[in-house]
């Protein structure tokens, strides 16, 4: 069981490489950005969700790496300098509010973006107790054309 534990651990803190390869034929469906590469955290419980949200922010030349509960997120966190949170609000160990805190009062005065991920829309209740936390919402199934404008403007140093 352990083995297996650490297999899966293992897999999903994997890096992808930071830099695109072109492949022969490549069409450039999702060209870079031109931003800077930003190194960004996946906050979500759906691994399928968060896998491919972490492969598409590195076809455009960012790093990215994935937590599945919020224990998770806030010791990746802890350990390494994020630009950008994706976080969603509803992870099965805390409210991705708490994360959101958490990131918030732990960037040690480090630029820091945090996206709220949902189902839930602004207008909902939760939505809305979420929104003040953080600086921008974007609600499941993500839009990828918005993220990429997101992350092409990464945030200011402090």
């Amino acid at each position: 069981m352990s083995a297996r534990r650490d297999s899966e651990r293992a897999r999903r803190h994997r890096r992808f490489p930071t830099r695109r390869v072109a492949a022969r034929g490549d069409t450039g469906c999702f060209p870079p950005t031109g931003a800077p590469d930003l190194n960004v955290l996946i906050v979500d419980d759906n691994a399928s969700a968060a896998e491919l949200l972490q492969e598409l922010i590195v076809l455009q030349d960012h790093t990215a790496r994935c937590a599945f509960t919020a224990q998770e997120a806030i010791e990746t966190f802890d350990s390494e300098h994020f630009d950008v949170a994706l976080v969603d609000l509803t992870l099965p160990d805390r409210p991705g509010t708490d994360v959101a805190r958490h990131l918030r009062q732990n960037a040690q005065d480090r630029p820091l973006m945090l996206v709220a991920i949902s189902g839930y829309g602004v207008g909902d209740a939760a939505g809305a107790q979420a929104a003040p936390l953080f600086d921008h919402y974007l609600q499941k199934p993500i839009d990828f054309d918005a993220l990429d404008r997101l992350l092409a403007n990464p945030p200011a140093a402090a």
